[in-house]
């Protein structure tokens, strides 16, 4: 039994009784209603604070709001790129999907750990949190006033994915400069940015070593592999012992990840097992991977290779702490990307996304007609809506398929 997607699905059962209980209260943004829309629950909570800290540390705010731009931009220029040329070798050279949901109890992406039903409801509220404050402390900065804030549920059939918000008075923000419409709108995304950098920091350099110091293995197996990735294309197979790298002998994980340190994409190296050797060149990662990183060395290359310890144990006396501290650096993981690639796609020039008012504002800027801006925002959005249509087909499909197996299974039977 799937536990982290039974517990999803009896969360959605709860939000949906306790929306429906204060239906008062609650508003319904309908998309693509009633597949797809949100539910709104609308409080005061935290305005205060968010006019409180944007009063009393005006430059700090200010500093952070210019850097949101900066970010905002590069990043909207970073992901519309990476996005096509991905899609497009997903269609034409057949790679895998660059687009994947982040839900619960699936495994979406491969070479990353399952996402656990309470690691992925703490990294939203966390995800939520920060980027809604933002939005409301740079309004507050500015002199917008914020109507309300509270509770947002996207639901698609059932109400699933958490979410917060901040609702400017959008009378107000449009009557504002462009440079502080533009912080106003990039500041959710860049405090997700921060939020990535300091859990990953966290993860890399606190919760693995800690995590490391209470665990003992020896020898490397092979336990899965990344179809379509070099490893796999090699020849190498599932259960193959590793024996060395470049001809060094590896004895345990730490070896085999110190070896692979300094792999750069284009790199080969030699792979020994205990069945034959392979030459494997090293290729970009998969989305979400987090070798994806771009550390001062440049992106680091990817073999496609799922490792697994032959023999690996707690030390003795260590079995709950090491528990526990796996337990945080998979939250800290998850964080960490959840933030980067949530921040990242609501950069792209989508629409009604943060990403998509701000291209549109820059696009009046630059062609200085408002039709012509609005025709160019409308052909962009449309155009990252297919890719991300295109990108979700593999999901998409498996889903259609879950769903109608049991139907078919009776018509059939």
């Amino acid at each position: 039994m799937n536990i982290d997607l039974l517990l999803l699905l009896i969360f959605a059962g709860v939000l949906a009784v306790v929306m429906y209980i204060n239906k008062k209260k609650v508003d319904i943004e309908k998309i693509a209603f009633p597949l797809i829309y949100i539910l709104m629950y609308r409080t005061k909570i935290g305005l205060k604070l968010m006019d409180k800290i944007a009063k009393k540390y005006p430059k700090a705010v200010g500093v952070f709001g210019f850097l949101g731009i900066i970010f905002g931009y590069a990043s909207m220029a970073f992901i519309f790129i990476l996005l096509t040329l991905k899609v497009w070798d997903f269609i034409f050279n057949g790679t895998p999907s660059p687009i994947a949901p982040l839900l619960p109890g699936i495994q979406t992406v491969p070479g990353i750990p399952i996402l656990g039903f309470w690691h992925w409801i703490i990294s939203i509220f966390i995800l939520a949190g920060v980027h809604e404050f933002s939005h409301g402390l740079l309004s507050r900065l500015h002199d917008v006033d914020l109507k309300s804030s509270g509770f947002a549920i996207l639901s698609v059939f059932l109400p699933i994915i958490p979410a917060a918000f901040v609702e400017p008075d959008e009378a107000q923000l449009i009557k504002k400069t462009k440079k502080q419409q533009l912080e106003v709108l990039a500041a959710g995304s860049f405090s997700n940015y921060i939020t990535a950098a300091i859990f990953l920091i966290l993860f890399l350099f606190v919760a693995v070593p800690a995590l490391s110091g209470t665990v003992e293995s020896d020898g490397i197996l092979i336990a899965g592999l990344n179809e379509g990735f070099p490893a796999q294309k090699s020849g190498l197979s599932i259960g193959e012992e590793v024996i060395a790298v470049n001809d060094v002998n590896v004895g345990n994980l730490n070896d085999f990840f110190n070896a692979l340190e300094n792999l750069k994409i284009g790199n080969e190296i030699k792979l020994t097992t205990n069945v034959s050797s392979y030459n494997i060149v090293a290729v970009s990662a998969p989305s979400g991977f987090i070798d994806k990183i771009k550390f001062w060395g440049g992106e680091k290359g990817y073999l496609g290779v799922i490792p697994t310890a032959v023999t690996s144990d707690y030390k003795e006396g260590y079995k709950i702490i090491g528990e526990i501290l796996a337990w945080i650096a998979l939250l800290f993981y998850w964080v960490f990307t959840i933030n980067l690639a949530v921040g990242m796609f609501n950069m792209l020039p989508l629409g009604p996304v943060d990403g998509g008012r701000m291209f549109l504002l820059a696009a009046v800027f630059f062609l200085k007609d408002e039709k012509k801006a609005k025709k160019l925002w409308t052909f962009v959005s449309l155009f990252c809506l297919g890719l991300i249509i295109i990108g979700l087909m593999p999901f998409l499909l498996k889903l259609l398929n879950f769903v109608l197996s049991p139907v078919l299974a009776l018509v059939m039977g």
